[in-house]
């Protein structure tokens, strides 16, 4: 379906154009007529299905209507978009100036992990729209007296991961401070009972939209392998040299583990960086450039960044570690064949591993191929770095407990061994 059958105004769909979208996904076939009727919406939406079209153009085709000129600045406020994070409250910002290119409509994103004083100070001049995680979002109202109560269009994205977050009680708050008569749309990717809850306080007669999706991407190719937990590192540095992969994003379950990797791959002569919450949003904001621009090779991530960063055509996910939540595998390798595109997914699992493994095949209803690469089969021989300092430091020898790795960290003296020339 095209979205000039939407109902959308010809200004927007000329940003959708410019945008390079070609038809419209289902969740924007669903939502957006809703939307455009004015009626609340609960909607069930994977990442990567489009939901930020899905509320953001029928959000800018209500504002648009609207005249807004006699107003002071501050009471220009009109929409409210929550976010749980400050990366994706930072992407749909950057798709709300997109696609209001051609509308004089304004918009600022405000998180925390960076000063206050700018948004604060944007706010004051006046804007339309406002993306905001809870924590900063409450910091200017409780500081500068941000005033809410013009806000006619609320929007609540990743309501479970909110809710896992513990900001239901945020979102029950904003309810009160925005205007009386307004619009909620919600989304969550599952429709659990909390969810169903909170959606009863929160939403007036709403329209639930489930679109149907497979749990994970059909056009991405899922394998596992199988390797010791010791060797992890070693088979990941081996594999981007040998098929010389320049964009490879990977998961750790831990900040630890991703600390240690990337020292590992520095040794190896690979450029990485690390993308967790104990990293400044100016370091987060520098690396995930960097990975985008192709100037690091790999990119370290938690499961902060699984939900919510959009990396045009990235090539393949890598699982160092398996996520502790199952459904945390699905939001991970969605950050791969992503708009009709192909993806790799890649698991490296280690025996310990393999209960979680099945419990994820049971969750995703399909049954992924375990390879065990050669050389790395069990009872294969540790290489000598390995057995060099189980000889001469017994005590810091690295200690692996179900795959995930203590404080203390061995630093082998290898360099640049799989690294392979950029082409």
């Amino acid at each position: 379906m095209s979205f000039t059958s939407l109902g959308l105004p010809p200004l927007l769909l000329d940003a959708v154009n410019q945008s390079g979208y070609q038809t419209a996904t289902p969740v924007q076939q669903a939502v957006i007529p809703l939307a455009l009727d004015g009626r609340d919406v609960l909607a069930s939406a994977e990442t990567g299905t489009g939901k930020t079209a899905a509320f953001a153009l029928p959000l800018l085709s209500h504002l648009m209507n609207q005249d807004h000129s006699d107003l002071l600045p501050a009471n220009r406020l009109r929409a409210l978009i929550m976010t749980p994070t400050r990366e994706l409250a930072i992407q749909i910002e950057q798709n709300l100036v997109k696609y209001s290119q051609f509308i004089n409509l304004t918009s600022l994103a405000v998180y925390g992990g960076a000063s206050i004083n700018p948004q604060r100070k944007a706010l004051e001049q006046g804007i339309d729209i406002l993306v905001a995680t809870p924590g900063r979002l409450f910091d200017i109202i409780g500081q500068h007296e941000l005033d809410l109560s013009f806000v006619t269009h609320l929007v609540i994205d990743e309501a479970d991961r909110m809710l896992d977050l513990g900001f239901v009680k945020d979102i029950e708050k904003v309810k009160r401070l925005i205007a009386r008569q307004h619009q909620t749309m919600m989304f969550s990717a599952t429709f659990s009972e909390d969810v169903k809850t909170l959606a009863a306080k929160m939403l007036n007669n709403p329209e639930y939209v489930h679109v149907e999706t497979q749990t994970t991407a059909a056009n991405v190719v899922q394998q596992v392998y199988q390797v010791d937990t010791r060797r992890k590192a070693e088979l990941l540095s081996e594999l981007i040299g040998k098929h010389n992969w320049q964009q490879v994003m990977v998961f750790t379950s831990r900040k630890e583990t991703a600390d240690h990797l990337y020292r590992e791959l520095s040794l190896d002569g690979i450029k990485s960086s690390v993308f967790h919450g104990d990293k400044s949003q100016g370091a987060r904001n520098r690396a995930l450039e960097e990975f985008k621009t192709g100037q690091l090779r790999v990119l370290i991530a938690t499961d902060l960044a699984a939900r919510g960063l959009d990396i045009q055509a990235l090539p393949r996910v890598i699982n160092f570690e398996l996520p502790e939540e199952c459904e945390d595998y699905i939001h991970r390798i969605g950050r791969t064949g992503r708009a009709g595109l192909g993806g790799e997914a890649i698991s490296l699992v280690s025996p310990q591993e393999l209960e979680l493994l099945g419990a994820i095949e049971q969750l995703i209803e399909q049954s992924l191929p375990i390879l065990v690469p050669t050389g790395y089969e069990e009872g294969a021989p540790l290489p000598a770095r390995y057995r060099d300092v189980a000889a001469e430091k017994p005590k810091k020898v690295l200690k692996y407990k179900r795959g995930k790795p203590s404080q203390t960290d061995v630093k082998p003296t290898r360099k640049g061994k799989y690294a392979k020339a950029k082409k």
